[in-house]
């Protein structure tokens, strides 16, 4: 049986009921994190928990992330899934009539799911370059993704796993990823901004091309280079680093084979998935 938490009620997903009138259906009006958890361990959740504060502070939303957190342990527990997905939706909730300014009174719908899940390296994959429809404020994990369902729905039609987005001359991201590419010995990421999620797993990233002494810098990309690039990776919470071989347009990435830079980041990222708090 599948399990959900609504507004802190444990039950049975197909007994869920939130309001037509909840300002998440009418408006996209609400943020979401997906975290996965590995061996019984939620994987960086205080990352996830910080960027989860983020979006409901840029939005103006104010509900209690350590209630929010405790009742994903209790879902958890619940379900009894050692290795889940854990999807977390935060909404603005329900008002009696239809209007875009925010309601007087706010009662936050929070909604948890949680479902089974196994994390496996990813691989190699195609990706559509298109350019970014999205709003202006992709650091917030908004809820409203019809952009992205867009985007990824085209990279489908398309053969593709995935589509990698620019904004004028510049790669900003993926339409569910952060793009990383490698040139020689560096790899290279968009830097952070209004264009740019800080993904939990860009972040871990990161970290591990610094511990195993790997060059890498946060600088912008130009669209028009990715051809010329050795190699081309996405990461996300739940497919970990992708690596891209095939663009569309722009043919094959490299040489059309991994590189040993990305392999060995490959393989930190994999020992520490069961030890990232």
């Amino acid at each position: 049986m599948n399990w959900c938490c609504l507004n802190g009620e444990l039950m049975p997903l197909h007994k869920a009921r939130i309001s037509p009138m909840d300002r998440g259906f009418l408006f996209g009006d609400g943020v979401y994190e997906v975290m996965a958890q590995i061996d019984g361990r939620i994987r960086a959740k205080s990352l996830h928990a910080q960027r989860l504060q983020l979006s409901l502070d840029s939005i103006g939303l104010d509900t209690s992330i350590e209630h929010v957190f405790a009742d994903v342990d209790r879902l958890i527990k619940k379900a009894g899934f050692s290795n889940a997905k854990i999807y977390i939706q935060v909404t603005r909730g329900t008002s009696s009539v239809r209007n875009h300014s925010f309601p007087s009174i706010v009662s936050p719908t929070i909604f948890l799911t949680v479902s089974d899940f196994e994390a496996v390296s990813q691989m190699t994959s195609k990706a559509i370059v298109r350019p970014d429809i999205r709003w202006r404020k992709n650091y917030i994990k908004s809820t409203a993704l019809l952009g992205n369902v867009l985007l990824m729905q085209e990279a489908r039609d398309s053969d593709a796993q995935e589509a990698i987005l620019y904004r004028e001359e510049y790669v900003t991201e993926a339409s569910t990823s952060n793009v990383f590419v490698i040139r020689g010995q560096k790899v290279v990421t968009p830097p952070l901004s209004d264009l740019i999620l800080p993904g939990i797993t860009r972040h871990i990233v990161i970290e591990i091309a610094h511990n195993l002494g790997i060059s890498i810098v946060e600088d912008n990309i130009r669209v028009d280079c990715l051809q010329e690039v050795d190699g081309i990776f996405l990461t996300s919470s739940t497919r970990g680093l992708m690596p891209i071989v095939e663009l569309n347009p722009g043919g094959s990435v490299g040489n059309g084979k991994l590189t040993s830079i990305f392999l060995a980041l490959q393989d930190a990222y994999d020992e520490k998935l069961r030890c990232y708090d």
